[in-house]
């Protein structure tokens, strides 16, 4: 627990299922984790005491590297990565935008292969590229699933990256990892995914995958606040990238011949120093919201400690009963049948003026677009709001 932690709500992350108390009480039923993920009380309490200590210390007080790194070791834990192929960046897509920049494609040129269940705040970084030149592949899926003989067809050795959402933020189909990053490395070509909608909620693990850069953010299943993301690179692909930019965190032996006491060089060396050979020696630069880092010192060890594996497994008879129950009512599920992600769309012609006005009268809170709705299940919730939302549904004219 961080140094400035002393009165932190506690929780036993092995209390059966529906965690409902770990939270603070819900409005409604909120089937929504999939835009923001409720924090839960000890979250915000670390959040709150951090505000508590800035009000009366300031960082020279205690070493704000103890919990950065202890927070890193707990991700690198969740994910079954080494700590120094991790570091913070500011969202998922500047984690993205990071390697793109990494790899030089504008200069290096080459190809991409992604696909259209890929996150649709992504669309742009590749439209923007192929304006300048680069070679886009963009494999369309089919009723909600990938066919990997397409990815077999597109990825040459002329493809520099493959960039995917390891999850869908559309339908919650998932990506089997192993079987592109194989596809992609027999090419030569590395594999990007966004995994947002994956670390916290399912089983992850970078070294059985083979991924080559994952970045995830903070703010949906691992439970803290926006404003920061983790960045995953392989280790051993570090060499084949360009440093994007530079700052303070990515050196090491820095000497200065500036400062009272310093030897003097000569007159032009102000400094010398080494950058680190690692993915903070790559991409950090210096600041984090700290605050969210002390939500995550506590998140992370309550997602840790309750186990992904388990939540997985509670939510599996609610998405059964929910797919079931609301294609019956004429409404195409666009979820892979075998999907066990928390997520679930549905096709619904005019969701967002026949739903809305229906789901604020039952107190249910999901996501409402156009022409589909997608519901997202976390561990506050229970068969009961299952039946609920069904049962609203029913209504439907």
């Amino acid at each position: 627990m961080a140094l400035f932690m002393s009165n932190i709500i506690t929780f036993d992350p092995s209390s059966p299922f529906p965690h409902r108390d770990c939270f603070f009480p819900l409005k409604g039923i909120y089937l929504n984790a999939g835009v923001q993920h409720p924090v839960s009380r000890g979250s915000a309490e670390a959040a709150y005491d951090y505000i508590k200590y800035k009000g009366f210390h300031t960082d020279h007080d205690y070493n704000p590297i103890v919990m950065r790194k202890e927070v890193i070791g707990k991700f690198a834990k969740l994910i079954n990565a080494e700590p120094n192929e991790l570091t913070y960046v500011g969202s998922t897509t500047a984690g993205e935008n990071l390697i793109i920049q990494a790899l030089e494609l504008i200069k290096n040129g080459g190809q991409v292969v992604t696909d259209d269940l890929h996150y649709f705040g992504s669309y742009q970084i590749y439209g923007e590229l192929k304006k300048q030149g680069i070679e886009v592949i963009t494999i369309r899926h089919k009723n909600g699933n990938i066919d990997y003989a397409e990815y077999e067809a597109a990825i040459t050795d002329k493809t520099t990256l493959v960039a995917v959402s390891s999850v869908s933020t559309f339908n919650g189909h998932q990506h089997d990892l192993k079987r592109l990053c194989d596809i992609a490395h027999k090419h030569g070509a590395l594999v990007y995914a966004d995994s947002i909608h994956h670390i916290g909620a399912t089983p992850f693990d970078v070294k059985d995958s083979g991924v080559d850069f994952i970045s995830c953010g903070t703010f949906k299943w691992l439970m803290a606040d926006q404003g920061l993301g983790f960045l995953y690179v392989r280790s051993d692909v570090l060499p084949k990238l360009n440093r994007p930019w530079y700052g303070k965190r990515q050196v090491r032996n820095l000497v200065t011949h500036v400062f009272p006491g310093d030897q003097i060089a000569n007159d032009d060396q102000v400094y010398e120093y080494d950058l680190e050979e690692s993915t903070e020696g790559y991409f950090s630069v210096w600041s984090e919201p700290r605050i969210v880092i002390a939500q995550l010192n506590y998140s992370l060890s309550y997602i840790l400690e309750t186990g992904v594996e388990r939540i997985t497994e509670y939510r599996q008879p609610m998405l059964k009963i929910l797919r079931t129950e609301i294609e019956a009512l004429g409404l195409k599920c666009q979820t892979p049948p075998d999907s066990i992600t928390p997520l679930l769309t549905f096709a619904c012609n005019n969701a967002n003026k026949r739903l809305a006005p229906l789901l604020d009268k039952a107190g249910i809170k999901l996501s409402i677009y156009r022409d589909h709705f997608r519901l997202a299940l976390s561990v506050y919730n229970d068969m009961d709001d299952a039946k609920r939302l069904i049962d609203s549904l029913k209504q439907l004219d």
